[in-house]
């Protein structure tokens, strides 16, 4: 019987010993360009839905509400309490990993990032002398995000050396026409406001282009973040080959 016990216990070690953090995730060599993008996008709805015990929070919905300055030259542009979502249905266009340089790169493509939140504008936006504040909603159809990390090593609060982003850039591309529509544009005045939403619609891509480039940053920056704090409380043997 003690023989049974012992063997018992001694394949329960070996198996929690050998056992990953992290099982949902496909260990890729790092040459192995189309391993890492396949092991991503598995991973894409269970990131997004948040992995509280590994310090990712939910990203979708995902909330910003410390207030973001979008103005320009001659046009002043707050947004406040946005509301992001859509992420989860993102499709990973590439991923690869160069070890050599410690860099990470990603091109993602979501179908519709959709925000919801508030607006103060005033100023020249195309050819519109506009002014209002109020509730803005934006489609982002066909949103094409790249971004480049620069990696890095990062010891633990469990004493281990782990993975660790130090610093991102990125870059985005409108490959659809997106939806925009500002309410209370003129202060309430509902003629005024239906013909300026008229032409912000005809010209929708132009405006995100304009203002969009702080949102996209700090979606970017949101999503870079957890991201960082995922491979930070990860074991590098869990998630590469190599």
């Amino acid at each position: 019987m003690y023989q049974k016990i012992f063997i018992f216990c001694l394949l329960n070690f070996i198996y929690l010993g050998s056992s990953s953090s992290v099982p949902y995730v496909t260990k890729c060599k790092a040459d192995d360009a189309a391993c890492i993008k396949s092991s991503a996008q598995a991973m894409v709805t269970k990131f997004v839905d948040g992995i509280p015990e590994l310090g990712v929070e939910k990203m979708d919905p995902m909330n910003l509400k410390k207030p973001i300055d979008a103005s320009s030259p001659g046009l002043k542009v707050i947004l406040k309490d946005l509301v992001v979502t859509g992420l989860r249905d993102c499709n990973i266009q590439s991923m690869s990993r160069d070890a050599a340089k410690n860099k990470l790169f990603a091109k993602i493509l979501c179908d519709a990032v959709n925000t919801v939140g508030q607006y103060e504008m005033d100023g020249k936006l195309i050819v519109l002398q506009v002014s209002g504040k109020g509730k803005i909603t934006t489609v982002l159809k066909k949103i094409l995000m790249s971004v480049e990390a620069d990696m890095g090593e990062k010891k633990g609060k469990d004493g281990k050396t782990h993975w660790d982003i130090k610093r991102f850039t990125h870059s985005f591309e409108l490959q659809d026409k997106s939806e925009l529509e500002f309410e209370n544009l003129f202060t309430g005045s509902e003629v005024l406001g239906k013909a300026a939403n008229q032409v912000i619609e005809s010209s929708s891509n132009e405006i995100i282009l304009e203002i969009g480039p702080p949102v996209v940053k700090a979606i970017a920056t949101k999503v870079v973040e957890n991201t960082k704090r995922f491979f930070n409380n990860v074991d590098p043997a869990d998630l590469a080959l190599d």
